[in-house]
């Protein structure tokens, strides 16, 4: 009798979780990509508008500037930033 090697269910579960994580990241980068264009992080702010580091965080302390922080990453509202420059 020939004896077969299917995949234990483990083996199964396991790709099934590195897949779920897998797509999950690349739904998350698409999305982040769609809005993108509306919001700038800390480096285009830094580029864009000669602000230093401890700036921009007086200006989200205080509230000045709306933003986001996704995954331990501040994101800046382009308008707000554009609102509060004129």
């Amino acid at each position: 009798m020939m004896k077969t090697n299917f995949p234990s269910k483990e083996s199964y579960d396991y790709l099934f979780h590195v897949l779920l994580k897998e797509l999950i990241g690349r739904i998350d980068n698409l999305a982040l990509k769609t809005v993108r264009k509306d919001l700038l992080d800390s480096a285009d702010l830094k580029q864009m508008y000669n602000l230093s580091d401890s700036s921009i965080y007086r200006l989200r302390r205080n509230g000045k500037i709306k933003f986001i922080k996704l995954g331990g990453k501040y994101y800046y509202s382009r308008q707000s930033i554009e609102n509060l420059l004129k």
